[in-house]
Formats: structure tokens, sequence, C-alpha cells
């Protein structure tokens, strides 16, 4: 995952008073695997997609 990638999520959960625990929880992982992707230790091809649908509906709360 880039880091570019990571960074928007750290930004997004920030602004939003989220944690990682938060967002492994709404995809469904386990909070030591968000943390590995978190930190570079994995490659989450499959999460990239869950993860992009859970920030895109925190912007989208907050226009509301």
């Amino acid at each position: 995952m880039s880091q570019d990638f990571i960074i928007k999520i750290r930004v997004t959960l920030a602004k939003h008073d989220k944690t990682q625990n938060w967002l492994a929880e709404k995809i469904g992982i386990s909070k030591p695997y968000m943390s590995d992707i978190m930190n570079g230790r994995r490659n989450p091809a499959k999460q990239i997609g869950p993860i992009e649908t859970v920030l895109q509906e925190l912007e989208k709360e907050e226009v509301k």
C-alpha cells in the first residue's frame, strides 16, 4: 500500500476523531492486521476497496 494512501487514511480518521481500531472493526479485520497495514508490513489488496468505502462515507457525513 502506498504511503500516500496510508497518510490519507490517517488524516481522514483524525479529522473525524476515529481510530485505526474503529476502521478495523468497520471493515471486519483484526486490530493487529490493521496496524500491520498502517505500518507497511502488509499488502492489503483485498482491504483497499472497503477502506476507501468507509473513508468516503466519513467524508459524506461531514458534508451533511
